[in-house]
């Protein structure tokens, strides 16, 4: 019997998480890379997003290079293809519909090969014919919209354009658009620095967000926070800060996801032993954001995604200059 292959597997599952506790003494799984899977997309970029269909067949994804596109990957076959965008139009951030049969995208006007922050549209795809309807438009910078869990509604950013600073845009508010009615309601009223999608389960939506500068937070570690993570409750409207345990110094979290269990799943940094820039990880902790655990390294940018009903997760990655999507070993509850 030929035992070279298993011993190449379990080695470089143990290197992997020897790799891990160089940089937190937090747990990590036996067979760390067994039964990854790697997808390529002979694509060269710096940053990434993507969002996987509720059944895991599907996932559709975007880089920062605008000739890219929206681009739909048969997660089966491995087979790309492009999403017509139409003339002038720019698709981005994409999030599934519960029932995979929708996608919800900001749609952006293209003015000389450059993405405009003017005439931003949320918009719902239907996959397959990809026929396009605008559910909200007019005057806001309009980023990260997602579905409610029941899928009767969409959540979305907007936004004020800055003429001058580091960032587009700012002062952005959580917006809800009613997809029977069509009707929008403002949500809060915090004007936040920056903020992003997370997930929302018809009682609260979670969400990433950077603090305006009147009300600067600071961690536990006392860093001022970039990145913090908050609750929204439907119900009351009340709005809570999302309290993570740091003891694995982990830091500035973003892009959050809950699993059935209410589990938490989040980018976060640590600071690099060696000196230098960040390093940047996807993590794992309990309702409670205790039992941090990290999942694997990201490079800068780059997301992950859960397919909602087999647990599976992906991550957005590079292999030399190329962009590529893993299928992580670890799993969410479904």
């Amino acid at each position: 019997m030929n035992l070279t292959p298993f011993l190449v597997r379990w080695m470089r599952g143990i290197s992997s998480c020897m790799l891990i506790f160089a940089f937190a003494a937090i747990s990590c799984p036996v067979a760390f890379a067994e039964a990854e899977k790697i997808y390529r997309t002979g694509l060269e970029a710096k940053k990434g997003r993507l969002a996987v269909s509720p059944d895991g067949q599907q996932l559709v994804f975007t880089t920062d290079r605008m000739t890219h596109g929206l681009r739909l990957l048969d997660l089966r076959s491995g087979v790309t293809a492009m999403i017509p965008e139409g003339v002038g139009r720019n698709f981005g951030f994409p999030a599934w519909s519960p029932d995979g049969k929708q996608l919800a995208v900001v749609s952006a006007e293209v003015r000389n090969n450059v993405y405009s922050l003017d005439g931003m549209e949320i918009e719902l795809l239907e996959v397959g014919s990809w026929q396009r309807r605008s559910i909200a438009a007019g005057d806001g910078v309009k980023f990260s919209p997602f579905f409610s869990a029941d899928g009767k509604r969409v959540f979305y950013f907007k936004g004020a354009k800055r003429e001058s600073g580091k960032t587009p845009a700012s002062r952005y508010d959580l917006y809800a658009v009613d997809l029977a009615s069509g009707q929008e309601t403002r949500l809060t009223h915090e004007e936040f620095y920056q903020a992003a999608k997370g997930d929302e389960t018809q009682a609260t939506v979670l969400f990433h967000a950077t603090p305006n500068f009147s009300k600067h937070i600071k961690d536990a570690q006392g860093k001022e926070s970039r990145n913090a993570l908050f609750m929204y409750e439907l119900a009351t409207g009340r709005m809570s800060l999302l309290a993570i345990d740091q003891s694995s110094s982990i830091f500035d979290f973003s892009n959050p996801l809950r699993d059935s269990l209410g589990n938490l799943y989040f980018v976060s940094a640590k600071a690099n032993p060696g000196g230098g820039n960040y390093l940047w990880y996807l993590v794992r902790t309990n309702r409670e954001g205790k039992q941090a655990e990290i999942l694997t390294e990201l490079p800068i940018s780059m997301r992950f995604s859960i397919a909602k009903n087999t647990g599976e997760i992906y991550v957005m990655d590079k292999k030399g200059e190329e962009l590529i999507i893993r299928r992580l070993s670890a799993q969410a509850a479904h």
